[in-house]
């Protein structure tokens, strides 16, 4: 008897288990006290937010019932911009499953690089408590003397349009997008919008936020009215002028490939540009369609084997059709007409990137410093000396989690790195980030569904480009210098584990650097024999 076992993409522990946030220590009435340390951990830091929701002049979540507690959804530390943690909001002694995330009570805590020492906050709990509270209406607190600040979604003072973005009601610029966007998705001018509901779905703070908008339509008939619910997603920027460009740069690439078959990306819909949203297609199920029609990338390509009856792997799952659609996606993207503006990504741009993502790792590893710096160095010479036959437009941020599938097609999402570049930038990416984190494990089925996988994509992508009139020889100098922007990708995953203040894993370190290295000698190799 056969089976085909999916093999998922393992961490040991969850981000927040590791960190060490899975659950808010405090007990149910029980007083905190952190007089007796003299500077806070991370894991101390929902008490004090705790605490301060306390002091508040006002209720801040009046509709939480019991005491609160905080569940982190997202963290990251990076040197020169402090440290970010956005909770989950929620009832401390609900019952198992109810802190599901719901938008109005995320909370975000940002600390300025100023009041850390590492993992450590330089203010003590008694310190805030004699603090100064400044109360911003709506939904932000901050200790100015503390260098911290704590914002109720959908306040974000680095993001100060989020709340019109997530206020649909009728009336308001939001109410007339939506519907104006909806007329042209349905090129029906005369539907009208009943209602919409914002729901965020993935939040930076002060940076971005993507919201999927519900909304419900109604048309005049000759029997009566006709409803139809509809979904649209939104992206709200910091940037304003990047959001224009990036809104102008999504429509002449979707007209463009609408000219010449289905188009990879999906539909440009409008935008707020005062709010600096921009309005797309929401990718979604046909009706009766099964689960399976509809699949993110990380899905998609999650490595699956199939095994007989005592566990041997008999045959490799590769997924060949969505390997094969994916490189054709990224030819077209590479042979586009588009220019966007600005000067070149070059490969001395990534060069700096790998020495500054190499030096953080030192930090975090001292045993591996001298290995992880050598090869970033070797890494970094290499990158300054490419030279491609030509700039072309590229994602900048090419890896499955910015894929869709969709029955037969794949969408590409997510362009605010869309630039000029070396298109070996956007090959090397994805190969990088196509391999299963199994492999940092030295699990032998990984290696075999990766190399598979890559070889699959590669030759799909050579035979794209070709059929886009790109040369042989061109196509062969992309795949080889690939090699080396894959190694440097490789170093920011790498990174990953720093940002997020997790424990070091030495092995799994070891792991990433050897395929560094590996990267390194085949392009070595390659280039000797070119």
């Amino acid at each position: 008897m056969h089976a085909l076992a999916e093999q998922r993409d393992q961490e040991p522990e969850s981000l927040a288990a590791e960190a060490g946030f899975g659950v808010n220590q405090q007990e149910p009435g029980a007083v905190l006290s952190f007089h007796e340390v003299p500077a806070l951990t991370i894991q101390e830091l929902p008490s004090v937010v705790v605490q301060l929701f306390e002091r508040a002049p006002q209720p801040l979540l009046a509709d939480l019932q019991g005491q609160l507690g905080l569940w982190v959804r997202y963290l990251r530390r990076k040197p020169g911009r402090g440290l970010t943690v956005v909770y989950n909001a929620g009832a401390l002694n609900a019952a198992r499953g109810v802190h599901d995330g719901a938008p109005e009570r995320w909370v975000s805590v940002t600390v300025e690089e100023s009041a850390l020492d590492g993992t450590q906050i330089r203010f003590t709990a008694r310190q805030v408590k004699g603090a100064v509270l400044e109360v911003r209406p709506p939904g932000t607190l901050q200790v100015k003397d503390l260098r911290l600040s704590v914002q109720i979604f959908p306040a974000d003072e680095g993001l100060p349009a989020l709340p019109a973005c997530c206020n649909a009601t009728r009336g308001t610029p939001l109410f007339s997008a939506l519907q104006a966007a909806a007329r042209v998705q349905l090129c029906d001018p005369a539907c009208q919008l009943v209602s919409a509901r914002a729901e965020p779905v993935r939040y930076k703070p002060s940076s971005r936020c993507v919201i999927r908008y519900r909304i419900l339509l109604e048309r005049a008939v000759t029997k009566g009215i006709l409803q139809r619910h509809l979904a649209i997603f939104g992206k709200v920027y910091s940037d304003l002028r990047h959001a224009r460009t990036i809104k102008a740069m999504m429509q002449q690439l979707y007209s463009e490939q609408a000219t010449e078959g289905q188009p990879t990306l999906p539909r440009p819909l409008g935008a707020v540009e005062a709010f600096g949203l921009i309005l797309n297609e929401a990718i979604e199920l046909p009706e009766g369609a099964g689960p399976e029609a509809l699949r993110t990338g990380p899905r998609a390509f999650r490595p699956c084997f199939l095994r007989g009856g005592g566990g041997e792997i008999l045959d490799l799952a590769i997924p060949r059709k969505e390997l094969r659609i994916t490189a054709n996606a990224l030819a077209r993207l590479h042979t586009s007409a588009v220019r966007p503006p600005g000067a070149p990504r070059t490969g001395a741009r990534e060069a700096t990137r790998t020495r500054q993502r190499a030096a953080l790792i030192a930090t975090h590893s001292p045993a591996q410093a001298e290995a992880a710096l050598g090869l970033a160095q070797r890494v970094a010479e290499r990158l300054e000396a490419l030279l491609p036959d030509a700039y072309r437009p590229t994602h900048g941020g090419f890896k499955p989690s910015q894929l869709l599938f969709h029955s037969q097609r794949v969408f590409v999402v997510d362009f605010d790195s869309f630039c000029l570049a070396d298109p070996a930038l956007d090959v090397g990416y994805f190969l990088a980030y196509l391999r299963p984190s199994g492999l940092w494990y030295r699990r032998p089925s990984m290696r075999l569904w990766f190399d598979g996988s890559k070889a699959r994509f590669v030759e799909a992508y050579r035979r794209a480009l070709l059929e886009r009139s790109v040369d042989e020889g061109t196509t062969n100098r992309i795949l080889q210098r690939a090699r080396v922007y894959e190694a440097a990708t490789l170093f920011k995953i790498a990174t990953r584990r720093v940002h997020r203040l997790n424990a070091s894993r030495p092995g799994e370190l070891s792991a990433m650097l050897a395929e560094i290295g590996a990267c390194l000698s085949d392009y070595a190799r390659k280039a000797a024999t070119s």
